[in-house]
Parts: C-alpha cells; structure tokens; sequence
C-alpha cells in the first residue's frame, strides 16, 4: 500500500483511540493530496474516506464544521471560473455524505443559469439531489431521453455479467450485487422523475424496458426482487459477506 492509504489507515486509528484532531489532520491531507500520490484511491477519497470522516464528525463536531469549509471552498471554485465534472462530483459526494443534498440542488439551480453547457455534463451527478429536493421540473428537463438512459445503463450491465460469466468468477458476486443495485436505483429515480411530471405512460414503459433489456433471466429476476421489495440486493450482500467470514 502506499503513502496516501497509509494516511487514511493512520486517521481510522486516532479516531478508534480518541486523537480526533490527528484524524482531522490525515483527512484533510487525504482529500487534497491523496490522488496526486495515488490517483487509483479516487473512488475510496469519495467514498470510504468520507464515510470515516462523518464517523469521526459523530464524536468531534470540529470535523464536520471542516468538511463544510472544503465544500463551501470547492462551491465557490466553482461559480467563480473554476468550473469542473470532477469539482461537481466531489461536491456531491460531501454533501451526500453530510446529508446536505439541498446544497447540491442550490448549486446544479446556481449551475444551470450561469454555465449551462457544464450543468449538462454535471447532470448525472445532480439528479439523485434534484429528486431528493423534489426539484422534479430541473431534473425533468436535465433527464434527456428516458429510454435511451435505461437502455445504456442496461447495456453496461448486461455488459459486465457477460465478463462475469466469461471469467467464471464467482468471487465477483458482491461487486456484481452492487452493479445490480445501483441499476435498480437509477432506475427508479428515472421513472420517480417521469411520475411527477405525469407521464405515466412513459414511466410505464421504461419500468418494463428495464427488465426486457436485461440479456439474463438471473440478473431480471435480481432486479425484479430490487425494485419490488427495495433493500433485497444490500441483505443479499451482507448474507455473502457473511458467508465468506464463515468459511475463512
């Protein structure tokens, strides 16, 4: 492993032993300077670092108030010339992790008058918090066409079962029931959006796309669980993680 995983296992350690401002200290450092040293911990810095760091702002309120700086920071960059997809997505990803998606909406709505061509590469990312604040009307307009979407994002995962059976590779099931799981909430997120906007009908065909496009009768019948009883797939993960910590 290298310097920057070294720092975030570092940070893991002081908050499990009570040196909250040490743990503060290696997380502002991991977010900065993490992907110049490792650029492939760009999904953990967004992902498992963040999620530490909300752990560690449960106990030290200091660490919250930090993350909200590099947040309102970034914001900032980004209505002053300093625009960016990447910038976007670390914007979301904070205020997912804060549970302050209405910042995400207040900006995309800031995004979609001053540089509209950027909140069109930026949509995908906003969508989740357009939904969350019930901003129906912006993440209509930004939706593009729904088939279209369901079709790509069937296809990606038709795509990555494919690899699956190809390799033979059992050990991917976890990874396997994520993809499954972030297809079914897309999914529901699309037709969600087409709902309140009262196409019904559209909503209607896209939920059946959904399912029609999916190459294995396996994976349907995966997501078919998903979308009928939400949280399926994330039980199904935990039960695999489970068995494999039995096993070993």
């Amino acid at each position: 492993m290298g310097q920057a995983h070294d720092v975030l296992e570092r940070a893991r350690a002081a908050r499990l032993e009570g040196r909250y401002e040490d743990a503060l200290r290696d997380h502002l450092w991991f977010h900065e300077n993490a992907l110049a040293v490792e650029p492939g911990l760009a999904g953990v810095r967004l992902s498992f670092a963040l999620r530490d760091w909300i752990y560690l702002a449960e106990q030290f309120p200091l660490a919250r108030r930090a993350l909200q700086g590099l947040r309102d920071r970034d914001t900032a960059r980004m209505l002053t010339g300093g625009e960016s997809r990447d910038l976007f997505r670390d914007i979301v990803a904070i205020n997912s992790a804060l549970g302050e998606e209405r910042a995400t909406q207040d900006l995309f709505v800031r995004l979609d008058i001053q540089s509209p061509e950027l909140a069109v590469q930026c949509a995908d990312f906003a969508l989740p918090a357009l939904v969350a604040a019930e901003d129906f009307m912006l993440a209509r307009r930004y939706l593009g066409d729904p088939a279209a979407r369901v079709q790509a994002l069937a296809a990606n995962l038709n795509a990555y079962t494919g690899e699956l059976v190809k390799t033979g590779g059992t050990s991917s099931a976890p990874a396997l029931l994520s993809f499954v799981l972030n297809y079914a909430k897309e999914v529901r997120l699309v037709v969600e959006v087409l709902r309140r906007q009262d196409e019904e009908e559209l909503a209607e065909q896209v939920s059946r796309m959904a399912l029609d496009e999916l190459k294995s009768d396996a994976l349907r019948d995966a997501v078919e669980r998903e979308f009928e009883t939400p949280g399926v797939t994330i039980k199904a993960m935990v039960a695999h993680a489970r068995a494999n910590v039995t096993e070993h």
